[in-house]
């Protein structure tokens, strides 16, 4: 444990004096100002002399009092600072949350100003290396590592916009390609033989799932007057989503906000009756909120593996699925249908509600094999009689 002494000197200014062990040595150091000494101190304190006297090293002429990263990352992301604006209280919260577990382990207790490329990539390198909390005895995803980057970035661009320091180290620093969860596609017969599985309750809002494209938690949101069955085409109006906080409020996006397309037979086989208020799918023991864990664990994983057992599906006179889908999948699924029936990106970006059509080409770009014969057929046109006759 370090400890500071004030010591008045002859000239009646006051110094203060750290204490500390190095090596089993008591030694000390010398700061004039008190903001200083009591970072040095919490430093040592935290992860030991040798790492506290080298950020001080590296930090010399430079300005003293500068926050530490996990109080700069806390002001930032204090909605009252006004550094980041813009933002639902779930997605704060995330924030928060992304901070506390996974840049303040590496980053945290390094002044703002101290923090180097070098530390990055030795944190960049430690959160590649985190298992996933989310698929078993995997790292962490490709998208969670840009994500986690991204806040980085963004904390530390706001420090610079502080003052606190000149640039941003985290800027363009290379991450790998990690491990990126494929999408499942689901053939017409494949996805009949997962929904054959799926206790009878569950079946419709399985089979929505497929049919709208909407997120689980856009989904699971819908209230029964959402749902338009009296128009030619029946639609359903996608206006608010649950939130990670438990809360519900407007979907993801400006973009996410939107009207889905429907089909008559969707229509009929989703539960509409009822108050109109009331949720369209509802939890079979608690008749309310359709909650993401229990249905995954025990519906969803439950009827997906019963799909892939080879008895019961020849018990049942079908192909085992062959594939692990997530319900996430199901709006890849509905994706990858609308392209095959020739649905062009822009309308396919329209129903999914992406916020950009980049997202849209990135993810589906690949379903469109028409798009080859198309592309050949325009290079043949353009380079017809250009290229040089072989001679035999």
């Amino acid at each position: 444990m370090a400890s500071i002494q004030a010591r008045s000197r002859t000239d009646g200014t006051v110094s203060y004096r750290v204490q500390y062990r190095l090596n089993g040595k008591m030694t000390s150091k010398s700061f004039a100002d008190p903001g200083g000494a009591k970072q040095f101190s919490d430093q040592i304190d935290r992860v030991g002399a040798p790492a506290a006297l080298a950020v001080w090293e590296s930090r010399q002429g430079r300005t003293v009092g500068v926050p530490i990263f996990r109080d700069w990352a806390a002001t930032y992301l204090d909605e009252a600072s006004g550094y980041l604006t813009g933002v639902q209280a779930d997605t704060r919260k995330g924030y928060e949350s992304i901070v506390s577990g996974s840049l303040n382990p590496i980053l945290g207790d390094i002044p703002v100003d101290a923090i180097t490329k070098s530390d990055v990539g030795r944190w960049i390198s430690w959160q590649e290396s985190q298992k996933s909390k989310r698929r078993k005895d995997q790292n962490v995803s490709a998208k969670t590592m840009k994500n986690y980057h991204a806040l980085l970035s963004a904390i530390l661009t706001g420090s610079v916009e502080a003052g606190h320091r000149p640039d941003n180290p985290a800027h363009k620093a290379r991450l790998s390609r990690g491990q990126k969860h494929e999408a499942v596609f689901l053939t017409r017969n494949e996805f009949a033989v997962l929904l054959h599985f799926v206790p009878e309750y569950y079946k419709p809002f399985v089979a929505f799932l497929a049919a709208s494209g909407t997120r689980y938690s856009e989904a699971t949101a819908f209230e029964k007057r959402d749902i338009d069955i009296d128009s030619p085409i029946p639609t359903a109006r996608v206006t608010k989503a649950w939130k990670k906080d438990g809360t519900m409020g407007p979907p993801k996006s400006d973009r996410s906000r939107r009207t889905v397309v429907l089909f008559p037979e969707i229509a009929s086989y989703i539960p509409t009756a009822g108050e109109g208020s009331a949720l369209l799918f509802q939890g079979v023991s608690n008749h309310g909120r359709l909650w993401y864990g229990p249905f995954k664990s025990r519906i969803w994983d439950e009827s997906v593996k019963r799909a892939n057992d080879t008895k019961l599906c020849a018990a049942a006179g079908l192909e085992p699925l062959g594939k692990r889908p997530t319900p996430h999948d199901m709006r890849h699924t509905h994706a990858s249908w609308l392209i095959a029936g020739g649905a062009s990106l822009p309308e396919v970006q329209a129903q999914l509600g992406h916020e950009k059509i980049t997202t849209t080409v990135d993810i589906y770009g690949h379903l469109m094999p028409e798009a080859r014969p198309r592309m050949a057929a325009i290079m043949q046109r353009s380079m017809s009689h250009v290229l040089p006759s072989l001679e035999a």
